[in-house]
């Protein structure tokens, strides 16, 4: 007669697995969102960057800078007043405020929230020029690079995890 069945399983097993899949998948989302906020984020206010995702051109951007149409266009007061013609900022306030960030991660998917971007929501009604939505745009390099640091690390982890469980029938 048998008396014991000692049943052990290790590391992901179909038991449990689902749950713990998610947790590896919620820390992975976790690093990926951490990257794109260390690496791309401030990007996101450069005119190579506006260039490359097509962001809506602002007043003046194709007028010649001596003319005085430029200097009181939206661009050349920019210049003017702090140097620079950079898109999604103004006097840098907004730019040294997103330094701050909140990352919430579900198994599905990660969410970067700025609470200092919130004068991106702020537009005139007649203009089509849509900051948040500019702010908020990926560029299909930046998604791949993601979507390999989210696979890397996800990979690493379901590796690492050597979970054992003991069950014991009888």
């Amino acid at each position: 007669m048998i008396r014991q069945i000692v049943i052990r399983e290790r590391g992901p097993a179909p038991r449990g697995f689902a749950r713990l899949f998610g947790k590896l998948q919620a820390a992975a989302w976790e690093v990926a969102a951490i990257h794109f906020h260390s690496r791309f984020r401030d990007d996101r206010f450069t005119e190579s960057h506006a260039q490359k995702m097509g962001y809506t051109r602002r007043k003046g951007e194709g007028m010649a800078h001596g003319s005085k149409a430029f200097r009181n266009s939206y661009t050349g007061r920019k210049l003017a007043k702090f140097g620079h013609t950079r898109p999604l900022e103004w006097s840098g306030e907004t730019r040294r405020a997103v330094a701050m960030a909140n990352i919430t991660t579900t198994r599905n998917a990660a969410k970067i929230s700025y609470a200092g971007a919130r004068k991106f929501n702020f537009r005139h009604p007649k203009s089509q020029i849509r900051m948040a939505d500019e702010f908020r745009s990926l560029a299909n390099t930046e998604i791949q690079e993601l979507g390999r640091i989210f696979d890397r690390d996800l990979d690493a982890r379901v590796a690492q995890d050597m979970t054992t469980t003991v069950t014991v029938v009888g």
